[in-house]
């Protein structure tokens, strides 16, 4: 599976991650990608609890969380 992210990107969520529940807490945030875990990456596909991605995330209020999340959830950050 090609990744089209790699470490150090700038991202934020993408419109599937705002609706996902879990993710309520990073909405209006932004994040860069600390690791891409590549063995997650390839089990994905057969595990749905696997989160390849790990980020460092600013939310909206700036406070700092660690976040992982597949890759769907996540765009290339924009400035607005």
């Amino acid at each position: 599976m090609k990744m089209k992210f790699k470490a150090g990107d700038l991202v934020e969520l993408s419109a599937a991650g705002k609706r996902a529940q879990q993710n309520t807490c990073f909405v209006g945030g932004f994040g860069f990608i600390e690791t891409i875990d590549e063995g997650e990456l390839r089990s994905m596909l057969r595990n749905a609890s696997v989160y390849p991605i790990k980020t460092k995330w600013w939310t909206k209020d700036m406070k700092v969380m660690i976040g992982q999340f597949k890759p769907y959830e996540l765009k290339f950050y924009k400035k607005k």
